[in-house]
């Protein structure tokens, strides 16, 4: 074969590969992240300020390092020592119980205005490490959003309504973003054996600086996301070159463009494939 056709041929096999890639990136996108209807995917506008629960000293410092690290390494806001916990990480060996206490003595911090339905499923799942988000709408350009007078009964509930009073007509950009405000990671640590505990700062970290559909298929995705679940291919040690890209394109790219998922994806195919 010439030099000239062997050339031709890397090429080819490298736009191949390129594909294959930008096929799984968009599946990735697609499924893993959780996004709400019609809003953007969330992230953290306002610092994080974490605290680790349940650890010996040595292991809760090691993670909340570990932590603190790839949040400044994806770009996501840090809040300075003597902080108010928004960001808080406990492993218990009865996370049951732990929750319907933590609910009956501050259900509304705990879980927001979330329905009885979707409270208990989270205390009851059987899933090694339950995570709970709780987020809210923030106007791009930085205004608070107003509560409304409460309507009608049967209109919104009855309930006030948070309005944006500086929304623009703009069909390219949202007026209102979804940032993360508090995240709770309870760990069960019945079901810690075989893991190690750098495993699980990667995998906190993940899971604590975007928010994810625990249910979607990710496949053989190269993720820490499957470190808990039976997955086709091998699960990392620590975050991949596939965690990294999508942690710094979620908060690198403009969150309140209507194209967000579709930059996430260019971005992250970009990083994978320097």
């Amino acid at each position: 074969m010439s030099p000239t056709a062997d050339g031709e041929l890397s090429e080819v096999l490298v736009q191949a590969d390129r594909h294959a890639i930008v096929d799984r990136v968009l599946g990735f996108v697609a499924r893993a992240p959780y996004a709400y209807n019609d809003e953007t995917l969330p992230r953290w506008n306002t610092p994080i300020c974490a605290a680790i629960l349940g650890l010996s000293p040595a292991d809760g410092q090691f993670i909340l390092t570990r932590v603190s690290e790839i949040a400044v390494s994806a770009g996501a806001p840090l809040a300075p020592q003597h902080c108010e916990t928004n960001f808080v990480v406990v492993v218990t060996s009865d996370p049951v119980g732990l929750l319907n206490a933590w609910a009956a003595r501050d259900r509304n911090r705990m879980f927001g205005d979330a329905g009885f339905s979707r409270i208990s499923k989270f205390i009851n799942t059987s899933r090694a490490v339950r995570v709970w988000y709780n987020s809210k709408s923030q106007a791009t350009n930085g205004t608070t959003m107003m509560l409304s007078a409460a309507g009608p009964s049967g209109i919104d509930g009855g309930q006030p309504v948070q309005n944006n009073n500086h929304a623009d007509g703009s069909r390219l950009e949202w007026n209102e973003v979804c940032s993360i405000t508090s995240v709770a990671v309870i760990v069960d640590a019945r079901l810690m054996t075989g893991f190690k505990i750098g495993q699980l700062a990667e995998y906190v970290a993940m899971v604590g600086l975007a928010e994810f559909n625990f249910d979607a298929n990710i496949g053989a995705t190269p993720t820490i996301l499957g470190l808990f679940k039976d997955q086709a291919g091998p699960v990392p040690l620590s975050l991949s070159p596939w965690d990294e890209a999508f942690l710094n394109a979620l908060y690198h790219v403009r969150q309140s463009s209507r194209l967000q998922t579709d930059l996430i994806t260019q971005s992250m195919v970009r990083y994978i494939t320097r």
